[in-house]
């Protein structure tokens, strides 16, 4: 298996497309760019913070002079709105790693996933060689958490640095079967994402209406909905009471929308 850098360098310069964006490679003309990102609290909050002025320099002369990195560009108005870049984990030698960043006025509207699911197919399908890739994300960052699950990856790990949690998600489904041991993490953790991914978009009518506060809830509500761990986990499930059992979607006590398999906690 090639290294990561030197699959990039033999497929680098490239430029992508999706609806909405033209990921193309990063200019110095993008270093205003590159220093608003690295710069801005909201951007930073869960990247140890924002940068100062040397380090950010540097960034900006490097980010255009290195193959994996795109500045993302919305196609209604021509402006560069982030970035996204792929290179080698420094964790585990053969693995890449996707990171992203958005201004904060474009998020929200899913221009994050189009990028980030853009790469990740760009890489397996013009760099087999270049060996598995992942996405790191704190923990506590709900939002980037959700846009990686939305675009199919699952939990691989957690790891702790920079003095916070961070969870170490890799794409679902889109593993090398030669290696046995990278499909069998990702298998065993399939379950434990569908906690978060896609419940409240796939919940029926009557579930996208149960309050947060289950309690709520009257006797013949309850009695609409399936059965399933009403009582052992507090877990509502919002389908129907005759619905297939392997999948179920509600909320947890807390509110949360969640999806579990089965009868087995996540």
């Amino acid at each position: 298996m090639d290294s990561v850098d030197v699959t990039l360098d033999s497929v680098w310069p490239a430029e992508l497309r999706t609806d909405r964006l033209h990921l193309r490679p990063v200019t110095s003309e993008d270093a205003p760019l590159v220093g608003q990102l690295l710069t801005d609290g909201r951007v930073r909050a869960y990247l140890g913070g924002p940068l100062p002025r040397e380090r950010v320099a540097a960034r900006q002369a490097a980010y255009s002079q290195t193959a994996g990195h795109w500045a993302l560009v919305r196609v209604t108005d021509d402006q560069a709105v982030g970035l996204v870049s792929i290179g080698p984990d420094h964790r585990c030698e053969g693995r890449a790693e996707v990171s992203y960043q958005l201004l904060p006025s474009a998020w929200g509207n899913g221009l994050g996933r189009e990028a980030v699911n853009a790469v990740v197919r760009w890489w397996s399908a013009v760099a087999p060689g270049g060996g598995p890739v992942i996405a790191v994300t704190q923990a506590a960052n709900t939002r980037s958490r959700h846009l990686l699950e939305s675009v199919g990856m699952v939990v691989l790990d957690e790891v702790t640095e920079h003095g916070a949690r961070q969870c170490l998600y890799s794409p679902g489904g889109d593993e090398d079967d030669s290696d046995v041991r990278w499909v069998r993490l990702i298998a065993s953790r399939l379950d434990e994402v569908e906690r978060r991914r896609g419940a409240q978009a796939r919940a029926t009518v009557a579930g996208r209406r149960l309050p947060e506060d289950l309690a709520a809830l009257s006797p013949e509500e309850m009695a609409q909905l399936c059965p399933a761990s009403h009582g052992a986990y507090g877990r509502i499930c919002a389908r129907a009471t005759d619905h297939a059992p392997d999948l179920h979607l509600g909320r947890a006590p807390d509110g949360e929308w969640i999806a579990w398999r089965t009868s087995r906690p996540v």
